[in-house]
């Protein structure tokens, strides 16, 4: 899309974008580009910044990535941020170090949740009960490969891109750090009876795995548990 696309209808209202995966720009009422951002539902993510900073966001263009692959995004990305700083001599001022303009809905990240303080301590409870504590004390919980910031495999990293774009408040658990999660890679399978990783947790109760997880992205149904799902005490 080359063309920018209005923000809000004459109504006031705002359009309707389409929730696919891909790289979008920002621009204020005076055409300047105020962030390019990357989503695998450019729809809610453009939505989302019109609720919270609207005077910086009047028309938007938009590059679709069909397949929503991790490095496709990230390249496309750069492509643009690139371009800018090109033409204008700086990154666009939503992309800047510490800026939270187009942040503003975003929870704060914890750390991730370990069964062990490390230093090759052994459990001194048995892993399966370990986790069945974990699931009934955070509300929205997530077993991955990796941490949130740093996937280390597609699945848990879509994961998590539809766990951000949902503006869940959840926790996650990194099933491939053996020094404070010792055993948790198998363990987590053999206690939800699923073959896979990554794995989410609602209410105590498990959900399913990415594609699972995905498909009821689609389909609104996950939304609806994250928005029913008890508040972290």
């Amino acid at each position: 899309q080359k063309e920018s696309i209005p923000v809000f209808g004459d109504d006031g209202s705002v359009n309707e974008f389409p929730d696919l995966p891909g790289v979008y720009a920002v621009y204020d009422k005076a055409g300047a580009l105020q962030y390019v951002g990357l989503s695998r539902k450019m729809g809610v993510s453009i939505s989302g910044h019109a609720k919270e900073v609207p005077e910086l966001t009047a028309e938007v263009k938009l590059h679709t990535v069909p397949d929503g692959d991790k490095d496709s995004l990230q390249t496309k990305w750069k492509e643009w941020m690139q371009e800018h700083v090109v033409t204008a001599g700086a990154i666009p001022p939503g992309n800047a170090k510490g800026s939270t303009l187009f942040a503003k809905g975003r929870l704060t990240v914890r750390p991730d949740v370990r069964l062990t303080p490390g230093g090759n301590k052994e459990l001194s409870v048995d892993i399966n009960e370990l986790i069945g504590m974990l699931v009934k004390d955070f509300p929205v919980l997530l077993f991955m490969k990796g941490t949130r910031n740093e996937p280390q495999c597609g699945f848990s990293y879509n994961t998590v891109q539809l766990l951000n774009e949902s503006r869940a408040d959840y926790d996650v658990v990194n099933v491939l750090d053996e020094e404070h999660n010792p055993g948790l890679r198998e363990a987590i399978k053999e206690f939800s009876q699923w073959p896979t990783i990554p794995q989410l947790y609602i209410g105590g109760e498990f959900v399913g795995g990415a594609d699972i997880v995905q498909e009821m992205g689609l389909s609104g149904e996950l939304q609806t548990m994250l928005d029913a799902a008890p508040k972290k005490k």
